[in-house]
């Protein structure tokens, strides 16, 4: 292309090569532009990226420690599976003190037995278990 008679090029911000064109054009072709963006979005989404990832990998636990539906079983199994109880999706308050804690459609509910043993009540998520509604718990 010709701008007053000279030729416009520049470098390809992915593979460096020259390339030759519209003045506002950065890629030598769609591959250096997908891959040049892919590499950005990996770097931007990095965090989200890990924490779906924990999520997954909780709710894999979950639904391994309740195949049927509800169970119960020690923190310790839960921590030695690789569970992290600080990534969930969502709550569900089922009573003043009950709380679910989902990944997804599995949830736990933390107890401590008669003889002080820290539990989970494990759960599959039900179909009349209403969204997290967080203003309605706030002390006014």
């Amino acid at each position: 292309m010709s701008n007053n008679g000279l030729l416009n090029y520049s470098e390809c911000k992915k593979c460096k090569k020259t390339i030759y064109g519209r003045t506002d054009k950065q890629f030598c072709d769609a591959y250096c532009r997908n891959a040049f963006n892919n590499k950005i979005k990996r770097t931007e989404e990095k965090e989200i990226i890990a924490v779906n990832s924990k999520l997954r990998k909780n709710r894999r636990i979950l639904k391994t420690l309740s195949p049927v539906g509800k169970s119960t079983v020690r923190k310790e199994v839960m921590i030695a599976m690789g569970y992290d109880f600080n990534i969930f999706s969502s709550m569900y308050r089922a009573s003043k003190t009950s709380l679910y804690y989902l990944c997804y459609e599995y949830g736990f509910s933390p107890i401590i037995d008669k003889r002080g043993i820290e539990k989970a009540v494990i759960i599959t998520k039900q179909n009349y278990m209403a969204p997290w509604q967080p203003w309605k718990y706030v002390h006014r």
